[in-house]
């Protein structure tokens, strides 16, 4: 009974910790100029706590995640993400890990001039090109299309995007490669 008493507190300062750290917004985390953030659990097993860390966060100053990794039970890195940014806090590089420390899947993204995206290539963990999206823009800078293609450059899919007199989105369709309607999405707005 005693060791419960002693279990209750932390385990709530745990949970409470947890819930704080996964509460903060981009906003608060530039505020408060936080540099990073790590949570941690205690677990009990037959009586005996052990305090883990679950999961660690790393921010830049406009307060985007650059670094997020989770930890399995026994240390190790369950998942591990890293991020870079532009000047206008749009991600330019997305690198994914496996477990080792290895590259397992790393995006590059480019925008335009104004500050559209306009490429994102994926790449494995050899740096191979996965998949490539290229997306276009009308004059009133609305997205048009993106069309996805394979490492060999063949097209995988393509959607093309529909706008009302307002510029308010209507419509998106996706074709596949040989130029069937895989997906119709519709937009309906309420004035």
């Amino acid at each position: 009974m005693r060791s419960i008493k002693k279990i209750i507190p932390a385990f709530l300062i745990t949970l409470m910790f947890t819930v704080v750290a996964d509460a903060q917004t981009k906003k608060e985390v530039k505020k408060f100029k936080i540099k990073s953030t790590t949570v941690t659990v205690t677990d009990v097993v037959d009586g005996k706590e052990k305090t883990r860390n679950d999961s660690y966060q790393k921010f830049d100053n406009a307060g985007n995640t650059i670094e997020d990794v989770e930890y399995n039970k026994d240390g190790s890195i369950k998942k591990k993400e890293t991020r870079q940014f532009n000047k206008n806090n749009d991600p330019i590089e997305e690198i994914i890990y496996d477990e080792k420390g290895n590259i397992k899947k790393r995006t590059t993204t480019e925008y335009n001039s104004s500050n559209d995206k306009t490429t994102e290539i994926v790449y494995d963990g050899k740096g191979a090109i996965t998949e490539k999206t290229q997306y276009g823009y009308n004059a009133k800078e609305e997205k048009i299309y993106e069309i996805t293609f394979d490492s060999k450059g063949n097209t995988l899919k393509k959607s093309i995007y529909t706008y009302d007199r307002n510029s308010l989105k209507i419509e998106k369709k996706t074709t596949d490669a040989k130029g069937v309607v895989i997906a119709v999405k519709k937009y309906t707005y309420e004035y």
